[in-house]
């Protein structure tokens, strides 16, 4: 189909591009973006280093993002062949020490262990979270792998956003159940839906090892391009890692902002968990009922509140 990325709003036929169209149209996102908050700079703003990040950033492109590691690459690769054995998987794990240590952390998790004995045998743990528990082992490797080194202040805040990616993965999956999404489907989209952020901090670290210092960027003026760009961002590197165009628009589309014109169960989900998770961690005052309108998501929230309390509760009790 033809497409054109600076058409008048498509966001309605998203579902319907292919991967390449629907990449072009999330690097133009991010270029849109960028160039709205260029023409907020101050003088004072252009004495520091953000024209020349800006530019870096509005020029960055699915081949400029880091891709996954190798074993990551052909474990991903595997785990969506529907038709594959666990004893394949297995063999793929077996070749990377770290896939072999989160296997075997996962399924002794509380989410699968119940109660069960340890598991030290590789396959029993595949055989016990099956191929999309392995998937997500894979894409919390990722997500470890993605760890950059912007330097100074950006370094606290790296680590910040990988801790609210990893606490979100496991809320969203208790709550997908109110959104009818597998909850390790969700697991693993929740996993990944702020790395976006993590790209914009890899430029960071690019842009100091080119200047061989810290970068100076105004603070609140950063901060707006991490809220601005790291959605749009996400979606093209799920698009770039292959993981698919439904989870690059859930990733990509996430703050319903605005809100999507298609249904999109994923996204109202990770809106809610993001929430939930900031909520639980004091950056936000609980409220579901909030959040729900803010979302306009569809339905009544009530089951949700049945879910958030009872993972509330597991969580104290822990």
């Amino acid at each position: 189909m033809m497409f054109s990325p600076r058409g008048a709003d498509t966001q309605g036929v998203l579902s319907q591009l292919s991967s390449e169209d629907l990449t072009t149209r999330f690097e133009w996102d991010v270029r849109d973006r960028i160039d709205e908050l260029s023409l907020t700079l101050t003088a004072e703003d252009r004495t520091t280093d953000i024209p020349r990040f800006l530019q870096r950033l509005r020029d960055a492109k699915a081949s400029n993002i880091r891709p996954a590691p190798v074993a990551a690459q052909r474990a991903l690769a595997k785990t969506r062949n529907p038709d594959i054995g666990i004893n394949q998987l297995v063999q793929v794990v077996e070749e990377d020490p770290t896939l072999c240590q989160a296997l075997l952390k996962y399924a002794n998790s509380a989410y699968y262990a119940t109660g069960g004995a340890a598991i030290v045998s590789l396959k029993q743990a595949a055989q016990r979270v099956g191929v999309t528990g392995i998937h997500n082992v894979v894409l919390t490797t990722m997500v470890d792998g993605l760890m950059c080194k912007p330097g100074g202040h950006y370094q606290e805040m790296v680590e910040q956003v990988r801790a609210h990616m990893v606490r979100t993965a496991p809320l969203a999956r208790a709550l997908a159940r109110g959104f009818a999404i597998p909850p390790d489907e969700a697991f693993a989209v929740a996993l990944l839906h702020d790395v976006g952020k993590m790209i914009v901090f890899d430029i960071v670290g690019d842009l100091r090892r080119e200047l061989r210092r810290d970068v100076v960027l105004p603070s609140l003026l950063f901060r707006n391009v991490l809220r601005d760009a790291h959605g749009a961002l996400g979606g093209v590197a799920a698009l770039r890692w292959g993981l698919g165009n439904s989870v690059a628009v859930a990733i990509a589309k996430h703050h319903r902002t605005p809100v999507p014109t298609e249904e999109n169960r994923m996204s109202e989900l990770l809106f809610i968990a993001e929430r939930a998770d900031h909520a639980l961690n004091g950056v936000r005052t609980l409220d579901i009922d909030q959040w729900w309108q803010e979302g306009e998501i569809p339905g009544s929230p009530t089951q949700i509140h049945e879910l958030f309390g009872a993972y509330s509760a597991a969580g104290a009790a822990a």
